[in-house]
């Protein structure tokens, strides 16, 4: 999501700007480097910076740091949002000419904190009598699905033809790919929340321990296990081999100090992960 803002920033010769209405004002990352702007200025001043956190290297953002997630939470943190609506909607000076623009822009990113900082990322749990994750989560995609909402209505009462929702050149939205991603990342998760909520009524869900960064670690275990090409031929394997590894572990845990050697103790495993294939 904040890839896709910072591909959003204006191109010379060709409009490349998000848009919250057709006609409307183009916003993006040029909010974001005009923020940056502001922050050097105020330590050349010796003034405390209201974003701390931010480098250069997340404003230009390298092929690394579009991979990098510690660059995308800090675009999300509640010092971006509260310098951003400051310098747009400050009462003790002039509102500047792009105050528009960046209340766009802190909109975005503020949608972005409610479906991951304060959502999929949350520390909270998530159970019947704990809903604020959830709801979280929900406002903050209903910012994109109203988005796109009044787009569409726009175009059928325009007749637009020139907006296409899966064409690659399509800057004025999300891009097919980046929006299809947030779809089943949201309703898969709500999906799986409701029906363990409702075999499992008296337990609770941590959203921090199945996300992306947790899936994606056990992940690059099998791959390893798999020599680097993991793939359903070899999943179950790596699976097995992963397995063995955990349960060894966890029985020789207890008896690691012990005055016996390790040898000398018989391990305790509840069932077999890896079985030889018989002979036939």
């Amino acid at each position: 999501m904040i890839n896709a803002l910072w591909q959003s920033k204006p191109v010379t010769g060709r409009s490349r700007g998000f848009v919250t209405h057709l006609g409307g004002p183009v916003f993006g990352w040029e909010a974001i480097e005009d923020m940056w702007k502001r922050d050097k200025d105020r330590r050349a001043r010796n003034v405390s910076r209201e974003v701390p956190s931010l480098q250069e290297s997340f404003i230009k953002r390298d092929a690394w740091t579009k991979l990098n997630v510690r660059p995308a939470k800090v675009m999300q943190q509640e010092q971006v949002l509260a310098e951003l609506a400051h310098h747009a909607l400050s009462a003790d000076k002039p509102q500047p000419s792009n105050a528009a623009t960046t209340i766009m822009t802190k909109d975005y990113l503020q949608a972005c904190n409610l479906v991951f900082e304060n959502g999929l990322l949350s520390h909270e749990m998530i159970d019947r009598n704990h809903p604020k994750t959830m709801d979280n989560i929900r406002k903050g995609y209903q910012f994109f699905e109203d988005w796109l909402e009044t787009l569409l209505d726009e175009i059928s009462q325009q007749r637009e033809e020139s907006f296409h929702l899966t064409s690659p050149k399509e800057r004025r939205f999300l891009s097919w790919q980046t929006w299809d991603l947030l779809r089943v990342m949201y309703f898969g998760f709500t999906g799986l929340v409701s029906s363990f909520m409702e075999r499992h009524p008296d337990h609770f869900i941590s959203p921090l321990r199945i996300n992306g960064s947790a899936v994606e670690t056990l992940f690059s275990q099998f791959k390893a296990r798999a020599g680097g090409k993991l793939s359903s031929l070899n999943y179950e394997t790596s699976l097995r081999s992963y397995l063995t590894k955990r349960n060894l572990a966890v029985a020789t845990k207890t008896i690691h100090h012990s005055a016996r050697g390790y040898r000398d103790v018989e391990l305790k495993i509840s069932h077999a992960p890896m079985v030889r294939k018989s002979k036939k």
